[in-house]
């Protein structure tokens, strides 16, 4: 789990979290465990694939404010045997472990010279992308 730092930046007019700042700090988070976990911009560079998304949703539970203690919690809800597809779960957690917002992204890995899908994908990116902590209800789809 990973402690937020909110800045004052990051609220809209009503003094709580903008919506799209959720968006952001799931992204930042999503970079920072795939780095964790063996997919490092430098080998996605090397060997010339990204990650690309299909679908973003945030479900927005409680109101987040400036000095809300909030954890990130980011898992794998489901990937395909192969790696190629997946959906990551980001979950905004209080202090007290209350529910916040639920973000879900789905999807794959794209080759960054033919601007296709990435099939098969990387090695490192089959390693990494096991080596996530996954959900309670984790499925191979």
């Amino acid at each position: 789990m990973n402690f937020l730092t909110l800045r004052w930046a990051d609220l809209d007019p009503n003094f709580h979290l903008r919506h799209s700042v959720y968006y952001d700090l799931a992204a930042q988070e999503r970079l920072s465990i795939l780095d964790r976990h063996g997919i490092t911009i430098q080998a996605m560079q090397a060997e010339n694939f990204g990650p690309v998304l299909f679908r973003e949703e945030c479900q927005f539970k409680r109101e987040i404010h400036l000095t809300s203690k909030i954890y990130l919690e980011t898992k794998l809800l489901k990937m395909r045997k192969d790696g190629s597809f997946w959906t990551i779960q980001h979950e905004f957690l209080s202090d007290s472990k209350k529910l916040h917002a639920l973000l879900f992204v789905e999807g794959s890995w794209i080759d960054t010279i033919k601007r296709k899908l990435a099939r098969p994908v990387p090695s490192v990116v089959f390693k990494g992308m096991e080596s996530l902590p996954k959900t309670a209800d984790f499925t191979y789809a």
